[in-house]
């Protein structure tokens, strides 16, 4: 539990009976490489923090997957729509390696909302990730391959280190054999 206090302490102070909330109400859980999290078609409610491991958010459209992010450890997914309208999930989520994970459900989270000290993490939380996904909106539009591959890096190095070539190609939207150009330099 202790990685997911360090994360949330980022954004706000946890006091002891918000810490003692916190492992009474959070879960643990694995992930073998390959399995999938969550898959199309299913509710999501849980939001989850990755402790070790690579998991994969994708849609397949026309029989092809295309991914839209990797996340990797100290960072929290969850596929958004699905969680917050309870309604199924047009995406996957899948265990690039295997991964550990600590999660919240729904029905938890909303146990956790009786102590400001969240609400005040989940709001700050939320504004992080909208400017972040503005910004990366952004540049995506406007660098070419190569300024989008350098992006990436720069935001997300964890990604370029350890995904798979496919998978980082769809992420700034070339095919692979744009990227192994891009690449060899």
């Amino acid at each position: 539990m202790k990685p997911l206090i360090n994360y949330i302490e980022n954004f706000v102070k946890l006091d002891q009976p918000s810490i003692d909330a916190l492992y009474q109400l959070a879960e643990t859980g694995t992930y073998a490489k390959g399995s999938h999290v969550l898959e199309a078609g299913q509710r999501c409610n849980k939001i989850w923090f990755i402790v070790k491991g690579m998991v994969r958010k994708y849609q397949v459209h026309d029989g092809r997957e295309i991914t839209a992010w990797i996340h990797t450890e100290n960072d929290t997914f969850t596929s958004l729509e699905s969680y917050a309208r309870n309604t199924p999930s047009g995406e996957y989520l899948q265990a690039c390696e295997n991964t550990e994970v600590i999660f919240i459900t729904r029905e938890n989270s909303r146990k956790l909302a009786a102590f400001q000290v969240y609400i005040t993490f989940t709001n700050t939380m939320m504004e992080r990730e909208f400017i972040n996904v503005d910004t990366y909106t952004k540049a995506m539009n406007l660098l070419d391959a190569r300024g989008k591959y350098e992006y990436l890096g720069k935001i997300a190095p964890e990604i370029i280190k350890r995904a798979k070539l496919r998978d980082i190609a769809s992420i700034i939207g070339v095919t692979p054999e744009t990227l192994s150009r891009i690449r060899r330099g």
